[in-house]
């Protein structure tokens, strides 16, 4: 029998422990809320699974989706003599599908828009007629600031809480973020107020996959209020450079 060097086993062990460590945080992050969760902390485990690791109950229980959800942008623009003038819609998930087609390693970037339309439409679906009604409002004199307090007081009937209000707030911000970059690196002029809304067509039929693709499907729009431009500066210039490159070239 083969006698094991004895620096084998002095590195078997660190590895072991490594590999039981990464199963038992992951097994913690998917699992349900136990004090040993809430004692490591939910930051601290994201900080360590989403970012490299990142796991969804999809990836064990697939759901097919019925429906897909696009981001598309418009922007208020002022000219050097001070003219106002409204840009066309621009669907940011559309440039987003054509610059990952082909492409078997795209960046994390590139579904940026995706993502964004994906969680805005979840969380403004489970709000009340009357907390929709505000988040569909313009805040162009009024700071965007209050949109949250008037989210929360809005009432109605099953009115969504406050978790969910403000998830929608995060991803309001970066719908935001991402017209203001690509409309300051796109179009000249100054960019003084954006406007996003999300686009959802329902996926054709099974059997219908031959003779109907999703392009065809008419889609439905819930557009959501004028908001002010945020600052863009070198750092989000450069995140959002492919976009701008790719809208160009197709121009």
């Amino acid at each position: 029998m083969r006698r094991v060097p004895g620096w084998a086993r002095l590195l078997v062990w660190p590895l072991v422990a490594a590999v039981l460590a990464h199963t038992f945080i992951i097994a913690t992050w998917v699992g349900p809320a136990t004090p040993i969760r809430q004692g490591i902390g939910a930051e601290s485990l994201r900080s360590y699974v989403v970012p490299v690791f990142e796991q969804n109950w999809r990836l064990f229980a697939p759901d097919i989706r019925r429906r897909e959800h696009s981001l598309e942008i418009r922007v208020n623009l002022i000219d050097e003599h001070g003219d106002a003038e409204l840009t066309e819609w621009v669907d940011l998930v559309g440039l987003e599908n054509q610059m990952i087609r082909h492409n078997p390693f795209p960046p994390r970037m590139y579904l940026a828009a995706r993502r964004v339309a994906n969680r805005i439409n979840a969380a403004s679906g489970a709000m009340s007629a009357e907390q929709l009604e505000q988040a569909q409002a313009n805040y162009i004199s009024n700071p965007v600031s209050g949109l949250g307090p008037a989210l929360l007081n809005a009432g109605g009937d099953a009115p969504a809480g406050q978790h969910t209000v403000e998830a929608y707030l995060t991803f309001d911000e970066a719908a935001t973020i991402l017209a203001s970059s690509f409309a300051a690196n796109v179009w000249d002029g100054e960019v003084a107020h954006v406007q996003y809304r999300i686009a959802t067509r329902a996926i054709p039929p099974f059997d219908d996959r031959h003779g109907q693709r999703i392009e065809d499907v008419e889609p439905t729009y819930r557009t959501f209020g004028w908001r002010p431009a945020h600052e863009v500066d070198e750092d989000l210039e450069n995140l959002f450079a492919p976009y701008v490159r790719y809208e160009r070239e197709q121009s």
